[in-house]
């Protein structure tokens, strides 16, 4: 940089390689030496030398090396700028690979998913851009065996249920407010998780509310969810009860002609009663797992070759207490049981979780228009 006077050449840096700053230089070097370390040529410029064969002392160096930035048949300037115009192609061409990189869907979506967030995994679930939309969604609940579908047996609610709802996906990079349908540059979609919560919850109160049997359902009040955050799920309900979802640790993968998804996804859920209910406000705090997956219908593309049609299988898994609590059933084990599982586990069983499982079959087909 100008104003430096010494007569020495100062050595900065470490590792393989050291960057010599030459005194009295012109703003012109400097302004192409930030070109160099800005498309990543830096390493390759002479101004660049290997510490094990090139190491020597400023204290040995008497006057400024300008030979590193020169041949012997032309100026430094000249010559470093030539250098450059000539490497430019290799520089265009590492910018080409790149983008070819990610030129189908699955590659984009598996270059996005790479950006994992330590102990939790990609920062969402991406799917291939063709999610994006509104899709009517049919939801068809065929076997269960968690406490909320216990308790709707025995009102009188038998398996399979049929939901109806509606599924909306956004381009991913679509921001806080994002509004529309449409996803012009082909980037892979994310779930509007607030969206599609609140519409199938709302559908299936309206269906469970059918059965005079069933205690009337809460709607919801409000919820809280954003696609820059979309590990936070809030919810709040008329009768003032509330839930949030909170994913822990998330993973997923897609095939490689990008027609199916697989995503698996570990959730902390957090209940909490109103406060003049029998509980009185105190949070019931449980672990949750929800598989999903997804792919292309058999003929469900459309004249244009977009596609109309998606199939899915859901499988949501809810800890719902440990053994200890299942005193009452001799095959659960439990503190004093005798059955199966206390004879693997002993007096340990008690502390085992208990895990209930639902699955659900989907099929989305394009909302148009």
């Amino acid at each position: 940089p100008r104003g430096i006077t010494s007569s020495r050449a100062t050595h900065f840096g470490r590792g393989p390689f050291l960057l010599r700053c030459l005194p009295s230089h012109t703003m012109t070097t400097l302004r192409v030496l930030i070109l160099c370390a800005v498309s990543g040529f830096l390493p390759h410029c002479s101004c660049f030398v290997p510490t094990a064969n090139n190491l020597v002392k400023a204290t040995q160096l008497r006057r400024p090396s300008f030979h590193l930035l020169s041949h012997r048949d032309g100026t430094g300037e000249e010559s470093l700028r030539r250098r450059i115009i000539l490497a430019s192609p290799a520089l265009l061409l590492q910018t080409n690979i790149a983008n070819a990189a990610a030129e189908t869907p699955a590659e984009a979506i598996r270059l996005l998913s790479a950006k994992s967030i330590p102990g939790l995994g990609p920062p969402d679930i991406y799917y291939p851009p063709y999610f994006v939309g509104k899709w009517r969604v049919t939801h068809v609940i065929s076997t269960s065996d968690d406490n909320f579908w216990n308790d709707m047996k025995q009102n009188g609610v038998d398996l399979p249920v049929t939901v109806v709802s509606e599924m909306r996906f956004v381009p991913y990079d679509a921001g806080k407010d994002f509004s529309g349908d449409d996803n012009p540059n082909n980037v892979p979609a994310i779930a509007d998780r607030s969206f599609n919560e609140k519409s199938y919850y709302a559908s299936l109160s309206e269906k469970l509310n059918q059965n005079s049997a069933v205690k009337s359902i809460s709607s919801i009040q409000s919820l809280n969810w954003t696609p820059i955050n979309p590990n936070v799920l809030s919810l709040a309900y008329t009768d003032g009860s509330s839930k949030e979802i909170k994913v822990t640790k998330r993973s997923s993968d897609v095939s490689k002609d990008g027609s199916g998804v697989f995503s698996s996804e570990f959730r902390r859920m957090t209940d909490v009663p109103s406060s003049g209910g029998l509980a009185g406000g105190i949070p019931q705090v449980y672990k949750s797992r929800l598989l999903t997956k997804w792919k292309q219908a058999g003929g469900g593309t459309n004249a244009d070759g977009g596609v109309d049609l998606i199939e899915g299988l859901e499988i949501t898994y809810n800890e719902q207490g440990t053994f200890g609590d299942k005193k009452a059933d001799p095959f659960l084990g439990g503190d004093r049981g005798s059955g199966v599982i206390s004879s693997l586990y002993g007096g340990d069983s008690k502390d085992l979780e208990v895990w209930r499982s639902t699955k659900t079959n989907i099929l989305m087909e394009r909302i148009v228009g």
